[in-house]
């Protein structure tokens, strides 16, 4: 997953795996996709030795890049040169995505995935909401919205705004938007961090990633303020289950945050001013919202032998129209272990959404 800007500043990372690390980290992934993944009692476990020894075979250097990624400080890390899976060639259409999660390359990929997480002591979890309650995602046009139709869509289809089909996304990050590190009433936080890597990406199309620190210094004192005042208001994700009974409740968009100086929730496309937001509010998320169009996207290219992990507290993630419906993204969601969210199950870890 090469970055396609020349430079992409401080804010993202880049550890690149020797051969030999690259064989433990291997050999790893193997061990826990033997036990089923993820999404399998005790591969959490596993997956945590594993990245111990891989860890205990890494350099100063790469481990200085963990401690500033696990420190808040970064809004993505990008491991490079991992072993290439066998991921088979290009289909011609996508299979079911309920045969693609089982799939043992899949699941080896989601291991691998798990135990990058586990490097900066995070841990995957799924949302009881969204996705089944499966922490391995597959994020690939399987509902139509892209440039070519699927066999089975129709023309005038309305698809849905997630990333299980091919429209386009805005900046954002990942929903929930109640809060960030700490539940608040039964609501858990949003994902610290999401992780993925491609299986197959034929046209080579980007993930776009926008690191927004350097937006939030150029707010004054007042509008950082007005940002964390609950004054937004959002759409509720097209892929969590439907829940008509649910209220529209007024959430803040900036928290200030003791290991990584501000959390941010933000979506270009889902977020709103609430109806009694007062003026200085609504200037403050006029102003935010210029300065989030002026930074500069990084461009990503997903491939199997590599992965990015964003942080999504400091990190907006975006992407054009799917063009090829081969392609297909295997993702995680994080928690760092400041986040204390509503648990429904430990192992696999369930959280309320």
């Amino acid at each position: 997953m090469a970055g396609v800007n020349a430079k992409a500043g401080t804010e993202i990372l880049h550890l690149t795996f020797s051969k030999m690390q690259a064989s433990i980290l291997d050999h790893g992934s193997r061990q826990t996709a033997a036990v089923g993944g993820p999404d399998v009692a005790g591969a959490a476990a596993l997956s945590a030795c594993q990245a111990k020894v891989l860890k205990n075979s890494l350099d100063d250097a790469q481990l200085a890049l963990l401690e500033i990624f696990a420190s808040g400080k970064a809004a993505a890390l990008e491991f490079a040169a991992m072993k290439f899976p066998n991921v088979g060639p290009v289909p011609s259409d996508l299979a079911d995505i309920d045969i693609l999660k089982t799939d043992p390359v899949t699941v080896y990929m989601a291991s691998r995935n798990q135990i990058l997480l586990s490097l900066v002591d995070y841990r995957s979890f799924a949302f009881d909401i969204d996705n089944g309650g499966m922490q391995v995602r597959l994020v690939g046009n399987f509902k139509g919205g892209g440039v070519r139709l699927l066999p089975n869509e129709l023309n005038l289809h309305q698809a849905e705004l997630s990333s299980h089909a091919g429209v386009q996304l805005g900046p954002h990050t990942e929903p929930p938007y109640n809060c960030s590190v700490q539940f608040e009433g039964e609501h858990s936080p949003a994902p610290s961090a999401l992780i993925l890597s491609a299986r197959w990406n034929p046209l080579q199309e980007p993930a776009k990633l926008i690191p927004v620190r350097s937006a939030i210094s150029k707010l004054n004192g007042l509008e950082a303020l007005a940002l964390s005042s609950k004054s937004f208001c959002f759409t509720r994700s097209d892929c969590f289950v439907k829940d008509e009974s649910q209220a529209t409740i007024a959430n803040s968009i900036l928290q200030f945050d003791v290991r990584g100086d501000f959390t941010l929730r933000y979506s270009s496309y889902r977020h709103s001013l609430h109806d009694e937001a007062n003026h200085s509010t609504r200037q403050a998320y006029q102003t935010l919202r210029d300065l989030l169009d002026k930074e500069q996207p990084y461009d990503f290219l997903p491939s199997p032998d590599s992965a990015l992990l964003i942080n999504n507290c400091q990190a907006l993630h975006a992407r054009d129209v799917i063009k090829d419906n081969r392609r297909l993204l295997v993702r995680l969601f994080g928690y760092s272990p400041d986040a204390r969210p509503v648990i429904l199950q430990q192992d696999p870890l369930i959280v309320r959404g």
